[in-house]
């Protein structure tokens, strides 16, 4: 459906019921009603979701849309609304103002191998439906390993150039509680662990769930299924804590803010994966206005995206404008370039693409790298990804537990238990799995590690926005970029 003028759409993943009002119209009642009288014409209703009081930020509520009160069958479609509000401004019962503050609330998927996020591999299969270990270019799935390897050392934080860790905030399926090499802490108690997090914003994520959608209660990777009777491991449970153990390897200096915004099926919804892009970007306002009780956020690692509904057009507004406002604020975001094999752009990791001013922080796409250094099958492709990284059939942290599937098994002599391989039995800790979302931390890590030498650092003050994305500038150029 469209309104005169517009432009054929692609395909994209969208709340069908709701949609994101511009924070100008949520102040103003006046032209709510105009909204919803332009609207009510197509038997259609706004209805504002504002259950949740003043603890989500106005700028990002989303309203409802219910059926009006016409006697006819009316579908609910956000698209549909939002074509016949475009379609107002035409015959003049509509402003365009008004209609360009009404757009949809897209969803997000996560990029790992398994679940909607990836071209191949499904669920819990040691190898993708199809084909084999020898048949085809197949990737190995999420399957529990061991490491043998002890993780690297970490310095004392008064020991590191500038005196200060640099800052990951990793927003994704949140971290596995008591990982024997992940240590944890609440932010506002100050520890120097390498994992910390912030249970005053998962309540406010909490508290903005609706009805229709799952409800990220707290800041732990969980649950582990979906419902299932079969006890199936979720297909993207898991994937926060694999991309954290990624930067323990290769940054051990840095630390790591997990904030929960995806659930464990790989979906993120826009609006609140935007409250927490917004309380990164706060931080960091207060930071440099000089609130020295805040310690900014450096690197922002993305590892979810959607393919925009206008492909040839970059997206206005909503996470296209908050990832302008973090690069505008001195922090650098890295997000993953997608597993579909396409070179059509996957949103936020094109917004790599855009030209912005010589005083903001970069902004990169990353897609994945087989060991050997070829691009992976799968991942995406194009000239808005602007680097790789490896992202195939690597290991990392996963939360330790027990899957469903049962293994053959028979007792032995010597009463030890011998079967056969468990596909989802992780009670090692750890796992290898692929997908450009582990390419990215990739990338960010190396950033945060060159944060912590003294060729980057030496000289520098980071005191402000600008400082900040000088000092990011020149950890691009020591990583090779």
């Amino acid at each position: 459906m469209l309104a005169p003028g517009e432009d054929t759409p692609g395909s994209t993943i969208y709340r069908y019921d709701r949609v994101m009002l511009c924070h100008k119209l949520l102040g103003s009642g006046e032209r709510l009603a105009e909204l919803d009288a332009a609207i009510a014409l197509h038997g259609v209703r706004v209805e504002r979701d504002d259950h949740n009081g003043d603890r989500v930020p106005r700028r990002f509520q989303r309203a409802r849309l219910t059926i009006g009160d016409r006697a006819t069958p009316v579908s609910i479609d956000a698209w549909k609304t939002v074509q016949n509000l475009r379609a107002s401004v035409h015959g003049g019962r509509c402003d365009a103002d008004l209609a360009g503050r009404v757009r949809l609330e897209h969803i997000l998927v996560g990029s790992a191998i398994g679940g909607p996020g990836s071209l191949i591999g499904q669920g819990n299969d040691f190898w993708p439906k199809g084909s084999g270990p020898y048949e085809g270019p197949s990737y190995p799935g999420r399957v529990p390993v061991d490491l043998m390897l002890p993780m690297p050392a970490r310095r004392p934080a008064e020991a590191l150039p500038g005196g200060r860790r640099p800052v990951i905030a990793i927003l994704d399926t949140g971290i596995a509680v008591d990982h024997p090499d992940l240590d944890i802490s609440e932010e506002q108690e100050g520890d120097d662990t390498f994992v910390t997090i912030n249970s005053d914003l998962q309540k406010v994520l909490t508290a903005n769930a609706d009805a229709e959608t799952p409800v990220l209660k707290g800041a732990w990777d969980q649950p582990h299924v979906d419902g299932s009777l079969l006890g199936d491991l979720a297909s993207h449970f898991g994937h926060g804590t694999f991309m954290t153990g990624v930067v323990r390897q290769l940054a051990p200096d840095a630390q790591v803010r997990s904030y929960r915004v995806m659930h464990n099926d790989g979906l993120t919804y826009e609006n609140e994966l935007l409250i927490a892009l917004d309380h990164i970007a706060d931080e960091a306002e207060r930071a440099w206005n000089g609130d020295d009780t805040v310690n900014p956020v450096d690197i922002v690692v993305l590892a979810m995206g959607y393919p925009d509904e206008h492909p040839e057009d970059s997206p206005k507004g909503g996470l296209a404008g908050m990832v302008n406002r973090l690069a505008n604020l001195g922090i650098a975001v890295v997000a993953a370039a997608g597993n579909y094999a396409t070179t059509r752009p996957f949103y936020p990791a094109a917004m790599a693409a855009v030209d912005r001013e010589p005083t903001a922080a970069p902004v990169l796409s990353v897609g994945a790298l087989n060991p050997n250094g070829s691009v992976a099958m799968f991942s995406n492709d194009g000239p808005w990804v602007t680097c790789f990284a490896l992202g195939a059939s690597m290991v990392s942290t996963f939360p330790v537990i027990e899957g469903s599937m049962n293994p053959d098994s028979q007792n032995r002599a010597r009463r030890r238990l011998r079967e056969s391989f468990d596909p989802d039995d992780f009670s090692s800790g750890y796992a290898m799995w692929s997908g450009t979302s582990f390419a990215a931390p990739v990338i960010a890590a190396k950033l945060a590690a060159a944060l912590t030498t003294e060729d980057v650092m030496a000289g520098v003050s980071v005191t402000d926005a600008r400082s900040s994305a000088y000092r990011l500038q020149a950890a691009v150029k020591a990583i090779g970029g």
